[in-house]
């Protein structure tokens, strides 16, 4: 038993109380509030590394409190500081990391461990922005998880087990898709390329519809109807895992000279069979879609409903779009882009209302009062949501691929004003990058003789801080509003249904051609620093060909 001295027990308990739902998401998991726990009491690794997560989450808490140091209090506690709990954090980072490091036995109990550990520092370098490190994490854990499963093939049992337990293998699943999904949007460079499956030393000599040894081996058995989110859940975790899989085997058999992310079409025959999975899972999940209105589900329950659909509609799109050459093809996809907008807004509007009760009951004495515009001119309404984080799929990832890929100008503008309601990090994706980023590609898009829009000028190169700038009395125009004068949605907590009606001008609803349409190529960004340098280009091109699309640009925020 690995005693805590009393100020790594206070970081316990702070873990124990609230970081550990926080990084559950919108979706209970045993892993962080049942096995985690249990580890940090007899495991060295472990218990460093929660120690420094709740540290890492005070951390956050001082920052964001609004105003500073609210609620007053008459003692100060001088310890009691962003700067103190950070210094707390990365030391036992360290030691975490040192204990892994220092492990010499290779016993399954030390490699399961390590694995564990692997999940909890890969999280840490996520909620501080260090994309970088945690896909190194995930990538050690990946090769650990393979060698453990190798060592159990070879122990010649009947039917070799999974080496670890169930919700260990279900949480290293999450975050290697993530991962993996983070790495498709922003196209990473070598050595920082998730693969989901090990690398073949030679090519297969035809494609296969398996995507070899998954990093989850629970078989996808979707029924006629879900019984539980909990059911949906492992049901989607393990349908869009084969998915990413049968992408990535498939790009082994494409040349060296194949555009970026695209597929060529004769080979989606290999992948007919998703399609029906995919309309089988939608089918399983609309009794439980619907039940969301109904009062007996709790304000969790209802935003994780509506969350992991949104994740399995972006996740068709993205599917059928790996075999399409042309960006025109998202069209077809706009009133699902359109869903994926009213599922967030019940989200958000539900977190909203809910912070400003906790926060200010008495809203005639509220001081929580917009800071800054917004990309229409206009102010935040969500001025109530903290920031947040979370090691679990939720808004951010969807509302990204609307606000890149989505040209309705209502949609696409929805979206990236839901993802600046609040600042949300979400795994490795961060809500404002990905704000910005949609920002950006839709001022080259929408581009046309000197104007924009909404008739403000344009140059040849948007420029990051006019896009995010505008005057406060200048109302958005079709943005989110979560006020009290309007009604709730079908889902019972957010007020999207009496969002503003859009006048944009038509000159800003005419469809924009494919020869001015782009897609991200690249990004290179740190949000410790918060800069990122971010290149886009035409989709389908051919690697070295030039591209008169090609623009670059660096933004700070």
């Amino acid at each position: 038993m690995l005693p805590f001295d009393p100020m790594e027990g206070l970081y316990f308990q702070l873990f124990r109380e609230r970081t550990a739902s926080e990084l559950s998401g919108f979706f209970d998991s045993s892993f962080w509030t049942r096995s985690v726990l249990q580890e940090c009491h007899s495991e060295e690794a472990i218990r460093h590394s929660v120690v420094a997560l709740g540290a890492l989450y005070k951390t956050l808490e001082k920052m964001s409190e609004s105003p500073p140091s609210s609620p007053s209090s008459a003692v100060v506690d001088p310890t009691d500081n962003a700067i103190r709990h950070w210094e707390v954090a990365f030391k036992h980072y360290s030691l975490a990391l040192n204990s892994i490091l220092n492990s010499n036995s290779q016993d399954q109990a030390s490699q399961r461990m390590s694995l564990m550990a692997t999940v909890l520092l890969a999280c840490f370098d996520s909620f501080i922005g260090d994309h970088k490190q945690a896909i190194v994490q995930i990538q050690n854990g990946l090769r650990l998880l393979e060698t453990l499963r190798a060592q159990r093939r070879l122990s010649f049992l009947p039917q070799p087990e999974e080496p670890v337990e169930q919700d260990l293998i279900q949480m290293f699943t999450r975050l290697a898709i993530q991962a993996k999904s983070y790495d498709m949007a922003f196209h990473f460079p070598q050595p920082f390329v998730i693969r989901l499956t090990p690398q073949a030393a030679e090519h297969p000599t035809s494609p296969s519809s398996d995507g070899g040894s998954p990093v989850s081996t629970t078989s996808l058995q979707i029924p006629e109807i879900f019984q539980s989110l909990h059911e949906a859940r492992l049901s989607w975790d393990t349908l869009c895992e084969q998915m990413m899989r049968f992408t990535e085997n498939m790009f082994t058999f494409t040349p060296a000279m194949s555009p970026m992310g695209v597929l060529p079409n004769s080979l989606k025959q290999y992948g007919a069979g998703f399609a029906e999975k995919l309309a089988t899972w939608s089918r399983a999940f609309e009794p439980i879609l619907i039940s969301r209105s109904t009062p007996s589900k709790s304000s969790q329950e209802k935003t994780a409903i509506a969350v992991l659909k949104m994740n399995q509609i972006m996740g068709e799109i993205l599917f059928y779009m790996t075999f399409s050459d042309t960006e025109l093809q998202f069209d077809a996809h706009l009133q699902q882009f359109k869903e994926i907008v009213n599922l967030a807004m019940e989200v958000v509007g539900d977190e909203e209302r809910r912070a400003a009760a906790k926060r200010c009951p008495d809203p005639l004495f509220c001081h929580h009062q917009p800071t800054h515009p917004d990309v229409f001119g206009g102010q935040c309404t969500a001025r109530h949501i903290k920031p947040s984080f979370s090691a679990d799929l939720g808004i951010v990832p969807p509302l990204f691929v609307a606000a890149t890929k989505c040209r309705d100008a209502v949609t696409r503008r929805q979206a990236i004003q839901l993802l600046r309601t609040s600042s949300r990090r979400e795994g490795m994706w961060d809500s404002e990058l990905a704000a910005r980023i949609g920002m950006w590609v839709m001022a080259i898009e929408e581009e046309d003789d000197g104007t924009d829009d909404l008739g403000r000028p344009t140059s040849n190169s948007p420029d990051m801080s006019r896009l995010s700038m505008g005057s406060p009395s200048a109302r958005s125009i079709g943005s989110p509003s979560f006020g009290d004068d309007v009604p709730l949605g079908p889902g019972g907590n957010a007020r999207w249904g009496g969002r503003r009606e859009s006048v944009i001008s038509t000159q800003g609803r005419r469809s924009i051609p494919e020869e001015k349409r782009v897609m991200v190529r690249a990004v290179e960004f740190d949000l410790r620093e918060r800069v990122a340098s971010i290149e886009c280009g035409t989709r389908g091109l051919i690697p070295g060909m030039r591209d008169p699309r090609t623009r670059r640009t660096s933004i700070q925020w």
